[in-house]
Parts: structure tokens; C-alpha cells; sequence
């Protein structure tokens, strides 16, 4: 058995900020409970996390496409043209062998130390909560995402789970959040 790591949803807050105006998640095993949702977007919008081989290939080219295309999205995020909002950054927090991912948002940056607000639910780790400030170096980035004009951006690690995903739930899903994948 590979060690595995939580992911969070593909929507950072399961898309409470799409609501407030404005994952990385691969489907190697999700967690199962009674009221799990079904689909990948009930799972991003209920804020679900995602069980993933810390091996995974498909996850670490996500992240590594990410991670080259991070100076881009920075300097984006420090100077956004019209239409664009929802800056959101995407790093791990590690308890032991333990690791869970969550968005960040607001982020902000300091040279390569970022601050910003955790805005997922921690599942698997206790040492930060929902709405707490952490600080991290630009190295820890894995992923980041923001839409323009409503159309999401970024968010490789979502790709990722979506290619694992029937046909019609990831086409659902792209419906649903206007995400495109490039990855």
C-alpha cells in the first residue's frame, strides 16, 4: 500500500467562494460515509476530500504544471486586469505521515513568504482550522486557480481528479463551475 495523502475539494470552501463573488483532488479511494456525496460536483460543492497515493503520477504532474506556472499566476494575482477575482493557492499542511492540502484564500504575498486564510475544512489534520491565517514559502505552492469573467482558471489538481472521472461527471462538473482543462 502506497502512503496516501487528503486532498482537498477541486473549489476552494466546496465553492463557497464562488458564492461569496468570485481540487486537489484524484479519486484513488475517496473516504465513504453514509451521506457521502455521489457525483465529483456534490463532492466539491459538500467540501469532500479525496484519499490519493502520495505517488500518484497524474496529481504530481498536476502539480508540477502548476508549480511552472506559478511567477505567471503571482504577478497576475498582484495586478488583476477587469473581471478577474478569486486568487486562491493550494498548499499541504503535514501532521506526522499525515498530509492534507487546502486552498488558501486570501493569500498574500511577502517576497517568497506568503500568508493566508485556510478555506477548506481540515479532515485529517488538527493543527490548523477553518478561517486560520498560516504563513508558507512560494515553494510549498502546488496549485493555484482564479476566474475570469466567471470562467475558472488554473486548479490543475481538479483536472487530475476529473480525468479519473466518468465522462459525465466531469462534464458536469466543468458545466457547473465553467472550468476548462488544459492539463
Amino acid at each position: 500500500m502506497f502512503p496516501k495523502s487528503r486532498l482537498s475539494t477541486p473549489i476552494p470552501g466546496g465553492g463557497a467562494l464562488l458564492r461569496a463573488g468570485a481540487v486537489a483532488a484524484i479519486l484513488a479511494g475517496l473516504v465513504a460515509s453514509p451521506t457521502a456525496a455521489q457525483t465529483v460536483t456534490e463532492k466539491a460543492e459538500r467540501d469532500e476530500t479525496a484519499i490519493v497515493a502520495k505517488s500518484d503520477p497524474v496529481t504530481a504532474a498536476a502539480m508540477r504544471k502548476a508549480q511552472a506556472e506559478l511567477p505567471s499566476f503571482l504577478a497576475l494575482s498582484a495586478a488583476p486586469k477587469p473581471g478577474m477575482e478569486g486568487f486562491a493557492v493550494k498548499v499541504a499542511i503535514r501532521e506526522g505521515e499525515e498530509a492534507e492540502y487546502f486552498w488558501i484564500v486570501p493569500f498574500a504575498a511577502n517576497g517568497r513568504q506568503f500568508s493566508g486564510a485556510i478555506n477548506n475544512a481540515p479532515r485529517a489534520v488538527h493543527s490548523v482550522k477553518f478561517g486560520e491565517t498560516i504563513t508558507f514559502d512560494q515553494s510549498e505552492i502546488v496549485d493555484w486557480m482564479y476566474f475570469d469573467n466567471g470562467e475558472m482558471e488554473g486548479n490543475y489538481t481538479a483536472c487530475a481528479l476529473l480525468k479519473s472521472a466518468p465522462a459525465s461527471e466531469a462534464e458536469e462538473f466543468k458545466q457547473r463551475f465553467h472550468f476548462h482543462c488544459d492539463f
